[in-house]
């Protein structure tokens, strides 16, 4: 990047004007850059805004020789004063991809405390049709069971499988299963059509051992990406509790948690057709559209990858304020958060793997100046 550019992206930076395009690009570039040349352009953009908090470059240098992991998080406001904190929110964080923080400041927490909170991972309980319950993480590999000429099996890589004597089978008394997903969870399954389905923290699906003639419906609640397999003349349709979607094969997201202010939907590949189940209103999708319901459809253009973030074991947070980080966090490592004080409502943006220990996460947020947290059991306390 050319020195013009530089400082026009700064510019552009510290008012917050800058694209998702600008700062991917300038994220590309940075990335290609050995520590010391970080170093100088934080320097650089210091200069540029008359901050009186000056970092030496060797302080910033060692700083970074402690990032540790892989970390990231961004804060979408101008706030250089803060040059450490919000360099390595900004920059360093997501340039390297690892989380830095000063060791000698780390945030002290009881670690007793800290491990009684679990990472999420794949746990499920599966309610077959006959009312049969399986506990699916602790299920053996190979064929669970067998109901109506359908075999049940739990793959290697973290799948369940519904696999039809007859694929071509359609059935008039649909008989339903249930595959429920507790907070601190996430499982895949694949359905008697082939559709894979994968479901996020405090979530279900809904879906029949053999789908209907006409059509394959299913229902969920919380979260579910979908890829749904071809077949023009069954139209594959999800119903959740306030719209339904109708597809024939496609690519998609539903973000349906009963706690989220909106039914958000973000399509990857193919087109789809919302419904409103209330008013009737309907909505067609394409590809790198996210849909975001109330009483109404607002669609957006945005990257469709950020909404599966989960999926690929990631939060990746979209400009997004702490209240909806926290339900991300509570969600998967299956804690309870409470607020004191006055929260700001900045957006955060950057990436955290889902496999980090929740302190981690919690610390990468600290370090933008603007939280505090403290951990009693399993419930998080957010204070200014």
């Amino acid at each position: 990047m050319e020195e013009k550019q530089l400082l026009e992206f700064f510019n552009k930076f510290s008012n917050n004007q800058h694209t998702d395009k600008e700062h991917e690009a300038f994220v590309s570039w940075i990335k290609t850059l050995p520590e010391q040349a970080v170093a100088d352009i934080l320097a650089k953009y210091e200069a540029l805004n008359n901050d009186r908090y000056a970092a030496p470059p060797e302080l910033l240098a060692s700083k970074i020789e402690d990032r540790l992991d892989t970390l990231s998080q961004e804060k979408v406001i101008s706030m250089w004063p803060k040059l450490i904190k919000i360099a390595a929110a900004c920059v360093i964080l997501i340039t390297s991809g690892l989380f830095f923080y000063n060791k000698s400041h780390r945030i002290t927490v009881d670690q007793q405390t800290v491990a009684a909170i679990s990472i999420g991972g794949n746990k499920a309980i599966l309610k077959l049709a006959d009312g049969k319950e399986i506990i699916l993480d602790s299920a053996k590999l190979g064929m669970v069971t067998s109901q109506s000429g359908t075999e049940v099996v739990k793959t290697e890589d973290g799948h369940v499988s519904f696999i039809p004597a007859d694929k071509n089978q359609s059935a008039t008394n649909l008989s339903y299963n249930l595959i429920s997903i507790p907070r601190g969870g996430q499982y895949a399954v694949i359905l008697p059509d082939g559709t894979k389905v994968w479901l996020n923290s405090a979530s279900s699906l809904k879906f029949p051992n053999v789908f209907a003639k006409n059509e394959r419906l299913v229902e969920i609640t919380g979260e579910a990406y979908f890829e749904v397999a071809k077949d023009k003349t069954k139209p594959f349709r999800v119903k959740t509790a306030t719209q339904s979607l109708e597809v024939l094969g496609t690519h998609f997201n539903i973000n349906a948690y009963s706690d989220e202010p909106v039914v958000a939907t973000t399509l990857m590949e193919g087109s789809v057709k919302l419904s409103a189940l209330a008013n009737g209103k309907t909505q067609l999708l394409k590809p790198g559209q996210q849909a975001r319901f109330a009483n109404d459809f607002t669609v957006s253009e945005l990257d469709a990858m950020t909404a599966i973030d989960w999926k690929n074991g990631n939060f990746r947070f979209a400009k997004e304020n702490i209240a909806t980080i926290m339900r991300k966090i509570s969600r998967w490592y299956d804690v309870d958060v409470v607020y004191h004080g006055k929260i700001t409502q900045e957006g955060f943006v950057g990436m955290v793997p889902r496999s980090k220990n929740i302190e981690e996460v919690l610390d990468a947020l600290k370090l933008t100046g603007l939280v505090n947290y403290k951990i009693e059991g399993k419930q998080i306390t957010i204070t200014p």
